[in-house]
């Protein structure tokens, strides 16, 4: 009987023979699927723990920035709003102002609208200023990419590489550029973002008055016992 098995097996056509589909081992396959499903939960976990890690740097650099906000971001407007004498002497702006505008972003990519709002915000900004009385400072590599191809004419000055977290001595070496940049112009405007959630950022403009009107202004300051 099992040569007439035989027999009959190889009596048949050959297109008969390719039909007949042969049964297939899912093991290796299987392996591999569990080693691929361990390989992203690892990845997982890690890119969870960095969030995480990331989320407790920005909080703490929050909270140093916070600590010495009070010393020295509202001074000027609150001596210049408790002074009336002062503000008439300060006059009004002009219709046609020269500025300076300082973005900042972050030297390093992958950080999704982080940089590119900004350097939208300047964009939004060039549409309704005076070109040729407008300078760029850019703080940041990825703004100054962003920012080399649009605006050639404006962009002076850029910064990067900077070391992190910033201190006082960088601050400080940052701010006598931007005041010999501005020197005869009429304001400084800062563009920055102001961190809200891991996924959330507001964009701020912080307007600020050139070393040179401020120090006319100043003269005008009353004294007081």
């Amino acid at each position: 009987m099992m040569q007439r098995s035989v027999l009959q097996r190889m009596s048949q056509p050959a297109f008969l023979q390719l039909a007949v589909a042969p049964q297939r081992d899912f093991a290796v396959s299987e392996k591999q699927l569990r080693i691929r499903m361990k390989s992203v939960n690892s990845i997982r976990k890690i890119t969870k723990a960095m969030k995480m890690v990331s989320a407790s740097k920005m909080k703490a650099d929050l909270a140093r920035l916070h600590a010495g906000r009070e010393f020295g971001c509202n001074a000027v407007d609150m001596i210049f709003k408790s002074d009336q004498f002062m503000q008439r002497k300060m006059g009004s702006e002009p219709a046609d102002p020269s500025m300076v505008i300082v973005p900042i972003t972050s030297d390093k990519g992958l950080c999704g609208a982080v940089n590119s709002t900004i350097v939208r915000e300047v964009k939004k900004m060039a549409k309704d200023i005076n070109r040729g009385k407008t300078q760029i400072f850019s703080i940041g590599e990825k703004g100054t990419a962003g920012m080399a191809r649009p605006f050639p004419d404006m962009l002076r000055t850029s910064i990067s590489q900077i070391g992190t977290p910033y201190n006082y001595p960088t601050i400080m070496a940052m701010a006598v550029h931007i005041a010999a940049l501005s020197k005869d112009a009429d304001k400084v405007t800062i563009i920055y973002n102001e961190f809200k959630s891991a996924i959330s950022y507001i964009v701020r403009h912080m307007e600020l008055l050139p070393q040179k009107k401020f120090l006319e202004v100043m003269r005008f300051a009353k004294l007081y016992e």
